[in-house]
């Protein structure tokens, strides 16, 4: 029983804090869509399918034209950032992921691409997707997750454990003897 309350109590204090799909800080209320429209093209950043799925489009185009996406806020906390990606386009185009102001080319050129993304984040940097095109060019973003690093117990986090642990035994104990101590 010891053992039991020891494992469950240390595999909860290992656990880091995952947000599934666009949600928390990562909402698409939190995110600035920027299509592009002008004489003969226009862009698309639709949300529709959020928070499972977000899709940058170029409708019509006959010019380079682009969307993006991108995070109002800097990003809140450290952790890890990871995504699906698929990329269709008809033309030398490319669709793009950017972290601190460093773009990073996921696809490019014609035909369809995918591929999955885990990328470090830190605390204060600047996110966004984006999508540059002409006709009938789209990047869709699916299973957006962020993942907060695995926090070590402190010390004192390990002996309030310990303590619980403890309290635990010493409850099932009592109880134990309690129960053996009553006229049957």
């Amino acid at each position: 029983m010891k053992q039991r309350l020891m494992v469950l109590a240390g595999l909860a204090a290992a656990s880091g804090a995952v947000l599934a799909a666009f949600t928390g800080p990562y909402a698409a209320a939190n995110w600035t869509a920027l299509p592009q429209s002008f004489g003969c093209g226009s862009a698309v950043v639709d949300t529709s399918g959020m928070p499972n799925t977000l899709v940058l489009q170029t409708i019509t185009g006959c010019a380079n034209i682009g969307a993006t996406y991108q995070l109002t806020n800097p990003i809140p906390t450290t952790g890890t950032i990871s995504f699906n990606w698929s990329y269709t386009s008809a033309g030398a185009y490319s669709g793009n992921y950017a972290l601190g102001g460093a773009n990073t080319q996921l696809a490019s050129g014609v035909g369809p691409a995918s591929g999955t993304v885990t990328v470090p984040v830190t605390a204060g940097q600047t996110f966004n997707f984006s999508l540059a095109g002409g006709t009938n060019a789209s990047l869709t973003i699916t299973n957006f997750n962020f993942t907060a690093p695995v926090q070590a117990p402190t010390m004192g986090e390990w002996a309030k454990l310990g303590m619980a642990g403890v309290l635990a035994v010493a409850a099932v104990a009592a109880i134990r003897r309690r129960s053996r101590s009553l006229p049957q």
